[in-house]
């Protein structure tokens, strides 16, 4: 019997996505899913579990999980892992995409919102104060314009499609150009600066990598003066602090945020999300990290996930393998 331990919030449903995947994937050999409550039942789940479904395991815990070769994770990020300590062990990581439609039409709406300045207008005309045609302030058509795309991933890609959709130029910037994609100006990473300075909207969806960390800084702000930023990737990608003053001192004309750096220790805290009074300026949308947590995305992830465990306990080779880069 293969066991399977699930140590993250989980759906009411899971037991049944486990006979769904068994028999898509024809896999006849039963499965044991464990879902400890307590410390106790944490550590001997561990102990027997040769998979795992979590949203992050130390050091600690993987000096237990002596059985363990696979780590699923039920979304896309996977920076809470200790990716070195992993692979020494010889265990598996894998992440899933399943959220990629969800996660682009929240930015592109993010993107739309700044360009029509809607969160303003209705901000300001609660309080009788108009904007549009009465202040004299034009909003952006978007046909015509262009948006670059930094972390052209399965969800930067569906975001080129719904900008190319509305008559947008899309710019995407891999890490490097290996594979690229044919319908779309590209660059690599390196060339980061070059590439914001054409666009009039730069959207990050990158991965928290070493690579990663705090790449969006000053020098791009600055490189792309007068124009929006969006960001629904990891917010440690973003110098905190240079965004907060490219915003404050209108270097940039407007910034829409989903991910941040500081978040509650538990659902339904109260936390501000930054260190910085972001909440203060008039030229940014906040939002609560909610773009992949729609009501299609999230059953879908699950699904995904454990389809890619069974597909681990049967032999096969899981889809989206994390690597050594993060990714």
């Amino acid at each position: 019997m293969k066991k399977v331990a699930i140590i993250t919030q989980y759906p009411k449903n899971v037991d049944e996505l486990f006979k769904i995947a068994k028999k898509s994937l024809e896999f006849v050999e039963e499965i044991a899913v464990l879902k400890p409550v307590t410390s106790e039942e944490r550590r001997a789940a561990l102990e027997e579990a040769q998979a795992l479904i979590t949203n992050m395991i130390g050091k600690d815990e993987l000096d237990i999980a002596k059985n363990l070769g696979f780590v699923q994770v039920p979304f896309a990020g996977v920076d809470t892992f200790d990716l070195e300590e992993l692979f020494k062990r010889g265990i598996l990581l894998a992440n899933v995409h399943s959220n990629a439609t969800s996660v682009a039409e929240f930015a592109f709406s993010l993107l739309i919102s700044l360009a029509k300045d809607l969160v303003r207008s209705d901000r300001d005309l609660r309080k009788g104060y108009w904007h549009g045609w009465m202040g004299r302030e034009q909003n952006l058509e978007l046909q015509g314009k262009t948006v670059c795309i930094v972390g052209f991933g399965s969800i930067g890609k569906e975001i080129g499609r719904l900008c190319k959709a509305f008559g947008m130029n899309v710019i995407g910037v891999k890490r490097t150009l290996e594979t690229v994609p044919q319908d779309y100006e590209m660059y690599a990473q390196d060339n980061l600066l070059k590439a914001v300075t054409k666009a009039d909207f730069v959207v990050s969806v990158l991965p928290l990598t070493k690579e990663t960390r705090e790449l969006i800084n000053r020098d791009v702000f600055n490189a792309m003066s007068g124009k929006y930023f969006i960001n629904v990737g990891r917010g440690l990608v973003v110098k905190e602090d240079d965004l907060f003053v490219a915003l404050k001192n209108r270097v940039l004309k407007g910034a829409a945020i989903d991910t941040w750096w500081a978040y509650p220790a538990q659902p339904m805290q109260y936390a501000y999300p930054s260190k910085y009074p972001f909440w203060e300026l008039d030229n940014i949308i906040m939002t609560s990290h909610a773009a992949g947590y729609s009501d299609n995305a999230v059953p879908r992830m699950w699904e995904d996930s454990v389809l890619n465990v069974v597909r681990y306990l049967k032999g096969e080779k899981p889809e989206n393998l994390i690597t050594e880069k993060g990714y």
